[in-house]
């Protein structure tokens, strides 16, 4: 679905200041159309991005990483068991916090935490690697994210397609002023991006209240990139 909203200030005769929301513009250039647009560029996410967090914590920091090594180890086996590839897994380096007691200020233990980012395109794996988690007891899930693995595509779509709108506009104007496009005389572009929120997860908390893991298909709303465009067209004579 595309939606575009414009406004247009066309300078035929003198310059003058266009003023829009308070904010000044520059003096309008005779002989030009300028025109603001937005368009938009709809699109299913393909990518779905799984976080985890490894977490170790000891008084002896050889034993926090322990911990963490173990559970970071558990962590791969079920991922193998779920049938992922190693190269879906990013794991992050391993990092130390010392954790200090500030009424004697000293190091009373260690953590030590290292996070996953796991990456599938078949959302229909999402729901049987949330439940074999916790069956596990892996406290480790943080959330799911949904992406567009080719983003740069999709702002190109909604800046091309927010180019046609400022055209039409302007040639519109042009017409009605009985005058006729040169070409573009310059634009600026500003690409936002409005993704699904993230899923996110408190496994501990899920499994002792009894309820179990979501095991249903995902369904995750569109990602929508919108392009504002401002372009100003010169005239002929």
């Amino acid at each position: 679905m595309l939606r575009v909203y414009a406004a247009a200030a066309l300078a035929l005769l003198a310059p003058r200041l266009l003023v829009a929301q308070g904010a000044p513009h520059p003096v309008a250039v005779p002989g030009t159309v300028e025109v603001s647009v937005q368009g938009e560029f709809q699109a299913e996410p393909d990518t779905a991005v799984v976080q985890m967090e490894i977490t170790g914590q000891s008084a002896a920091l050889k034993a926090a990483y322990a911990q963490a090594q173990a559970q970071a180890e558990q962590v791969r086996s079920l991922l193998r068991q779920q049938g992922f590839r190693p190269a879906q897994a990013h794991w992050s380096g391993y990092q130390v916090q010392p954790n200090v007691d500030y009424k004697t200020q000293r190091v009373k233990d260690y953590t030590v935490t290292t996070s996953l980012r796991l990456e599938m395109s078949d959302f229909a794996k999402i729901g049987p690697l949330v439940d074999a988690a916790g069956s596990a007891g892996l406290n480790a899930l943080r959330g799911v994210s949904f992406e567009l693995k080719d983003m740069d595509a999709a702002k190109a779509a909604a800046i091309a397609d927010g180019y046609q709108r400022a055209q039409a506009e302007a040639e519109a104007l042009a017409h009605a002023a009985g005058r006729q496009l040169s070409g573009l005389s310059r634009a600026t572009v500003d690409v936002s991006t409005l993704a699904p929120r993230p899923v996110l997860y408190a496994m501990a908390s899920s499994r002792m209240a009894g309820a179990p893991a979501p095991t249903a298909e995902f369904t995750p709303q569109q990602i929508t990139v919108t392009a504002r465009i401002s372009a100003v067209f010169r005239l002929n004579p």
